[in-house]
């Protein structure tokens, strides 16, 4: 069938239209979000936090607000230093080899459906030399059939952990084997660093950064 000039612009204008009503609806916040914090509460102004806080601003409150992975936690500033401290005594700290402790990052993070660490963090772990595919796994909560030891236990220990709310006694004594008894602990600790925050971007419904992707929920 042949279209008229005049069939063809009216078709080319409804396809226009649908074009900029799915963009629209694909970028469209649910009514409670902030504009610019993306989550249910605002971004705090640096002038708002207090001295102990003051870390927290120094880092993370450029621009005049405080932004990044403490923004919401840090509406009691006590709380945002004193994650930010434990930040600094499991991540910075530990004693996790670089490969594993980023492993171990985006477990957590996936776990908690955190995107936004899980953005930054992505680009970290292929820094520190893990796989493409190995991070794909992550992502896609996929099988650990093929995957060597570490790596496995890593995951099924995250996973267990922040999941399942239970980590066995094959999977913690497979741990203990491959790092030992501090490390394991640290592991522990790097994973809660970044779920608690995961855990207040969960209670404030913290979307993606626009034009990031996110996460997929947890099933």
């Amino acid at each position: 069938m042949t279209l008229s000039p005049f069939s063809r612009q009216c078709a080319m204008t409804v396809l226009a239209a649908s074009a900029c009503f799915i963009a629209y609806a694909q970028v469209k916040l649910p009514a409670d979000i902030d504009a610019q914090s993306r989550a249910r509460l605002p971004y705090l102004k640096s002038s708002e936090v207090d001295a102990k806080g003051k870390r927290v601003v120094d880092i993370f409150g450029k621009g005049g607000t405080v932004t990044g992975p403490l923004a919401f936690a840090t509406y009691n500033p006590g709380v945002g230093q004193a994650l930010l401290d434990l930040h600094d005594a499991a991540v910075t700290g530990g004693t996790l080899d670089p490969y594993t402790r980023e492993l171990a990052i985006l477990v957590a993070c996936r776990e908690t459906s955190y995107t936004l660490e899980w953005n930054g963090h992505e680009a970290s772990g292929l820094k520190a030399g893990i796989d493409a595919k190995l991070i794909d796994v992550v992502r896609k909560r996929g099988s650990l059939a093929g995957l060597n030891d570490k790596d496995a236990t890593v995951i099924r220990f995250g996973r267990q952990m922040l999941s399942d709310k239970k980590v066995d006694s094959a999977t913690f004594a497979k741990a203990v084997e491959l790092w030992g008894k501090r490390a394991t602990m640290d592991m522990v600790a790097v994973m809660n660093t970044y779920a608690v925050s995961g855990f207040f971007a969960i209670a404030v419904d913290e979307h993606a950064a626009e034009g990031k992707a996110a996460l997929p929920a947890v099933k």
